[in-house]
């Protein structure tokens, strides 16, 4: 049987050295945080046309509402990344899960399109803890380097998972009660996420003063060859820790010569591109399918637009964190038992040509007015592309930037979030002037090119990572 075998820290501040249930428990308050920040953003998806006519105001202005708080999240995803740097990650999550919490309950009681667009602004500034550093630096903080795939790929699970499942269960709760219900039962739910962080969240943060090779091994029962054969790649296990803080300032700025990196740059365009496919889908489907020839009510739109894509971003992301692993040991065995980061970037293979078959078939399908089904079934693959790609793309950097996986990925954030605010002031426009085929069209031919720009990056990986 197939057994990892690491050499860690022997400190006992060390999170690596915690108890199995300890780290559990941990995981399991990131995945609740994750499905809480991740159901905020479509919330409102399937009631557009409602919250527009409730508040008198066009359709533009409603989608602005996630538009907002997409820009205000990229901010924050930043910040959080150079607070948690200075004093921890504890107080990070404490404080932006509170304002999440309380933001809800301000949205509740909204009276007028300014306040709401307001209490949008001030969720996605609590919703940056949760992105930014629970799915890179707080694994890393717990996790070895050979657990951390499936990991990230859980984490991956649980965001765009519940982007997908919370239109679905708004669709009913808006229909049924209102719009407000929706922002009473996210509170709800922040309340309870705040008790777990405050119980089940203690300080992750541990600072190593030098750089070592963690070794993997590989064991077999089976074969004595397998035994000796080892993984070596650079993380920092070192017993001492160092108690250093930067300045705030410094935290804040120095990440931005992160850019200078091909690798960081790389990532930012990736995640910008595919990961606001979630959005760009959430900001036309009421518009497109509450037309003819669907004139779908809102349940219907919030179960097409979240049933199929739910059931596509499960399986890219479980599927994508597996193969992740999977691909880095196969690649490893075949390279003499070295094992290199570049190796989970072959997950994007596959994501790609789903990618190209879901936008180019949805665009077709809606343009040719064929069944919700056939949408669906096409929204459903474009979602499995997010899902492994974006997978895969966090996997990547989490290995490559180590400690520093946390600021890259707030970079990340924050480009995915110019890129998504900039867009939703275009999005109904564009659907409306062109088409949904070239609407669709476009967006997918932009995602594939892009996404293909992993080709080079496999092929030049240590050229590139020597930039590091």
């Amino acid at each position: 049987m197939l057994q990892l075998l690491s050499r860690r820290s022997v400190s006992p501040t060390d999170p690596l050295t915690w108890s199995h249930v300890r780290k559990e428990l941990l995981f399991a308050t990131i995945i609740l945080g994750s499905c809480a920040t991740g159901s905020l953003g479509p919330l409102l998806v399937p009631g557009f046309a409602v919250v527009a006519a409730d508040l008198q105001v066009d359709l533009t202005s409603v989608t602005l509402l996630n538009g907002s708080l997409v820009m205000a999240l990229g901010i924050s995803a930043y910040v959080c990344s150079a607070f948690a740097h200075c004093f921890g990650r504890r107080p990070v999550y404490l404080f932006t899960t509170l304002l999440a919490l309380i933001s809800c309950c301000w949205a509740e009681a909204s009276k007028s399109y300014s306040s709401l667009i307001a209490s949008r602004v001030f969720q996605g500034l609590g919703m940056g803890s949760f992105f930014a550093l629970a799915g890179t630096a707080s694994i890393n903080d717990v996790f070895a380097v050979h657990e951390r795939g499936r990991r990230v790929g859980l984490w991956n699970f649980a965001v765009i998972v519940s982007v997908n499942l919370t239109p679905v269960i708004s669709g009913y709760v808006i229909s049924a009660l209102s719009w407000r219900w929706a922002f009473r039962l996210e509170a709800i739910l922040f309340g309870v996420l705040f008790v777990a962080v405050v119980f089940l969240f203690p300080e992750t943060t541990f600072h190593r003063n030098t750089m070592t090779t963690e070794t993997t091994k590989a064991v077999s029962d089976n074969s004595e060859a397998e035994k000796a054969q080892a993984v070596s790649l650079q993380s920092p296990i070192m017993e001492v820790e160092d108690e250093r803080h930067p300045s705030l300032l410094r935290a804040l700025i120095e990440p931005f010569g992160l850019v200078l990196d091909p690798i960081v740059l790389w990532a930012c365009i990736m995640w910008s591109v595919i990961f606001t496919w979630t959005i760009l889908l959430g900001a036309v489907t009421s518009q497109i399918f509450t037309a003819p020839p669907w004139s779908m009510s809102t349940v219907a739109v919030g179960n097409l637009t979240g049933i199929a894509p739910l059931i596509g971003s499960a399986l890219g992301t479980v599927m994508g964190g597996w193969a992740c692993d999977l691909s880095s040991r196969l690649m490893a065995s075949r390279n003499g038992g070295v094992y290199e980061p570049e190796y989970r970037l072959l997950v994007i293979l596959p994501a790609t040509m789903a990618m190209a078959a879901g936008s180019f078939g949805l665009g077709a399908a809606t343009a040719q007015g064929l069944s919700a089904v056939v949408c669906g079934l096409f929204m459903g693959i474009v979602n499995f592309a997010v899902g492994m790609g974006c997978t895969g793309i966090v996997a990547y950097t989490n290995d490559v930037l180590g400690e520093r996986a946390g600021e890259g990925f707030g970079l990340a954030m924050v480009a995915k979030s110019a890129f998504a605010f900039g867009l939703s002031f275009v999005f109904n426009d564009f659907v409306t002037e062109k088409g949904v085929l070239v609407f669709f069209s476009t967006f997918g031919a932009v995602s594939v090119v892009v996404m293909l720009t992993t080709l080079p990056l496999f092929f030049w990986r240590r050229r590139l990572r020597q930039r590091n």
